[in-house]
């Protein structure tokens, strides 16, 4: 029975390996987006969300994915969609554990950047990040290193 078992994740595990990072909407993979839509999952954890953050979410966008200003609007809305109905961390950090550490690092960065936006760190943007953090197995020292390069405390 636990053969049984063990060859059925194994065929799972295979499955989910050899399928390739489909391109959604502007020519962003589903990892890209999620990226994106956990920036948005941060700027929306103090119940609030400003301009400043709406813009530094449409410039990390155009940076890094090389998008023009609509285009980029218009994957942070779709994005902001996906953070809205989203109903944990886990179906975006799942999609993002795969990435090599360094780019989690600068994941991370990038994050503690977009909770910084507006000039405070609210205490739920902070728990959040810590969560994030576990999730894509980020030791807590790279975490405290990032927070201070942002924050300064």
């Amino acid at each position: 029975m636990f053969q049984l078992f063990k060859t059925l994740l194994d065929k799972v595990n295979d499955g989910l390996a050899a399928a390739p990072a489909s391109k959604l909407s502007y020519g962003l993979s589903e990892p890209e987006l999620a990226c994106v839509s956990l920036m948005l999952m941060v700027a929306h954890a103090d119940f609030s969300s400003d301009d400043e953050e709406q813009a530094l979410a449409q410039e990390y966008v155009k940076r890094e994915f090389s998008l023009s200003d609509t285009d980029a609007k218009a994957v942070v809305a779709l994005a902001d969609k996906q953070a809205s109905d989203a109903i944990s961390l886990h179906q975006f950090t799942a999609q993002l554990k795969q990435l090599s550490y360094e780019a989690r690092l600068a994941l991370l960065d990038s994050l503690w950047q977009q909770a910084y936006a507006d000039g405070v760190l609210d205490p739920n943007e902070e728990a959040m990040l810590r969560k994030i953090a576990d999730l894509l197995f980020i030791r807590h020292g790279d975490y405290i290193q990032a927070k201070l390069a942002v924050c300064g405390s």
